[in-house]
């Protein structure tokens, strides 16, 4: 114990020296792009912001869906994207052991292109080289491309990783133009037209490497340690840059059966412009420093994990402590679960989490870290059935600078006018969320999984302005044939409203998404795909004055090698 005293206290002599000897420089928002060991890009769920954490036991194995930020049938490469097709990660790539390449063509020239090639395949060491590209070239174009070099070696007691990469973002703004290309307006002492007011052709740039070493767990292992590093950096051609600097530590002991532990975090965000007009506007470089000891009680029906997160940042509020409690425990065995616990977090809002849900927001505009003291959970699991589980949990969390998109406002000769950029409004809020899960799996032939979320906001002295009230996500897989398989996915969100020129609320379209997906295997190394998303043709908003694209299809071929 005093040998983890000791390495306890230099860790946080060391940590801490770094944080406040980092210089502020200028510069602001965010948004990082990391890539990392991915070989399908997956997206999390946008728009459910802060998700409940969920229990271990019983595992579910949920059909994976992913959403998109734009109306096409490709899958973006970025953690977090607004959703406007929601449809199946399908057809399941080959096994990751193996090269494979995956070609797809669609309707307003839609392509879709990855490739995965081991270089070096052994027991001990694995490198590998990734392409990938998805785009639509009509009238919303909007391209990302992807490289990516990953490194493993394994020895008997952990596994080393370096990964790099680079990735580019192409796309032109779109949607109901709310300016009047020659006609003159104003912005504070800004005065521009209004073909002028943000560059049609975007582009975004991200340079991405991280390393690190972990320890595998075993009983005998007395301890267990994991150190990694990553960076993210992020160009657009217009606006702020980023380097996102991320060291992170842990170290764990066992204490009889139980464990005791330590993880320290520490990020860097530095900035600078391409905008020398906006260097009023620029924010100025900080670090946040995450110190969490813990302790976990490991019982046979329940374990109990008790911590606590001391946050210094800075930017904001200097100190920013959050609980770290959760606990779950076997009501019934096999049978009935629950789970809950209090909990915080202090979330560095970087360009790349921001742009990724929205697009459109103004580049050079300064963004607030969001606090989150207090969130309060708990739930329930049921396994009434052999793989037919459902999920009751309940939430309520107190939010420091939350924040809102809404249109940016300029003014002409007649008024106030909304423009089609995002400035991002920031409001204390609560928080209560009612959310009721099922998921059946029937021998690998047959799956379906149903979300329901209710958003209950209160937000002081604004309107939770484009969050949903309520959220529906149903999806469906079978398999017909021992080569052939169909899924079915739909997606609705609801009670969204959007902010006027004059400040009122207008109610936006709900959004709704049915998707279908048709999965053949030719042979153990060709299969080909064929994808409908949007079958109803809903135009809605997927931001206000953005209405996304109908129907669309793709269909594609897959080669293992």
């Amino acid at each position: 114990m005093k040998q983890l005293k000791y390495f306890i206290t230099s860790l946080f002599i060391v940590s801490s020296v770094a944080v406040f000897a980092a210089e502020p420089d200028s510069s602001l928002i965010k948004r990082n792009v990391t890539i990392e060991k991915e070989y399908i890009p997956t997206i999390q769920e946008a728009g459910k912001v802060n998700d409940i954490p969920s229990v271990v036991e019983p595992e579910l194995k949920k059909i994976e869906v992913n959403y998109s930020g734009y109306s096409t049938l490709i899958d973006p490469p970025f953690e977090i994207r607004q959703l406007e097709s929601a449809r199946l990660t399908y057809p399941a790539l080959p096994s990751q052991k193996d090269g494979y390449l995956r070609l797809g063509i669609g309707n307003y020239w839609t392509t879709l292109g990855n490739f995965m090639y081991p270089i070096v395949n052994k027991p001990k060491s694995r490198l590998e080289v990734s392409l990938n590209h998805e785009g639509t070239f009509e009238t919303k174009k909007h391209t990302d491309n992807t490289l990516g070099l990953n490194y493993h070696r394994y020895y008997t007691s952990g596994e080393f990783f370096m990964n790099g990469g680079y990735e580019y973002e192409g796309f032109n703004y779109y949607g109901s133009n709310k300016l009047d290309e020659n006609t003159a307006y104003n912005m504070g002492t800004y005065s521009f037209i209004g073909n002028q007011y943000f560059n049609k052709d975007a582009t975004i740039s991200g340079w991405n490497f991280a390393t690190g070493y972990n320890s595998i767990p075993t009983e005998e292992k007395e301890y267990n340690f994991s150190a990694q590093f990553k960076y993210g950096g992020f160009s657009p051609n217009e606006g702020l840059k980023e380097h996102n600097i991320n060291t992170k530590i842990l170290y764990e002991k066992k204490v009889d059966e139980n464990k005791v532990g330590i993880d320290v975090n520490l990020q860097n965000l530095v900035y600078n412009s391409n905008n020398v007009e906006y260097t009023s506007l620029a924010q100025k470089s900080y670090s946040i420093f995450s110190l969490n000891p813990y302790f976990d009680y490991q019982q046979e029906k329940w374990n109990l994990h008790l911590g606590i997160v001391a946050n210094f940042s800075g930017q904001g509020k200097g100190f920013a402590p959050t609980p770290d409690i959760k606990a779950q425990c076997t009501l019934i065995d096999k049978t009935m679960y629950c789970y809950g616990g209090i909990v915080g977090d202090l979330q560095a809002n970087t360009m790349k989490e921001m742009v990724g849900l929205n697009h459109y927001i103004d580049l050079n505009e300064k963004v607030k870290n969001t606090y989150t003291p207090c969130n309060i959970y708990g739930g329930i699991k049921l396994k009434l059935l052999y793989d037919f589980v459902t999920d009751f949990s309940l939430s309520y969390k107190t939010i420091k600078d939350q924040y809102f998109f809404v249109n940016k406002i300029v003014t002409d000769s007649t008024g106030q006018v909304n423009s089609n950029v995002f400035g991002a409004e920031y409001h204390d809020a609560n928080l209560f969320c009612t959310s009721f899960k099922i998921n059946y799996n029937y021998n690998q032939e047959f799956s379906f999984v149903f979300n329901w979320k209710h958003n209950a906001w209160k937000v002081t002295d604004g309107t939770a302005w484009q969050m949903p009230k309520n959220e529906f996500d149903f999806a469906t897989d079978m398999k017909l044939t021992k080569r052939t398989s169909v899924n079915i996915n739909t997606y609705f969100k609801t009670g969204r409203v959007a902010q006027a020129a004059d400040g009122s609320s207008v109610s936006l379209k709900s959004m709704a998404d049915v998707n279908f997906g048709l999965f053949y295997a030719h042979s153990s190394k060709v299969s080909s795909f064929f994808r409908l998303n949007n079958i109803i043709n809903r135009h809605y908003e997927q931001w206000y004055g953005y209405e996304v694209n109908g129907f669309n299809a793709m269909f594609g071929l897959v080669f293992a090698f």
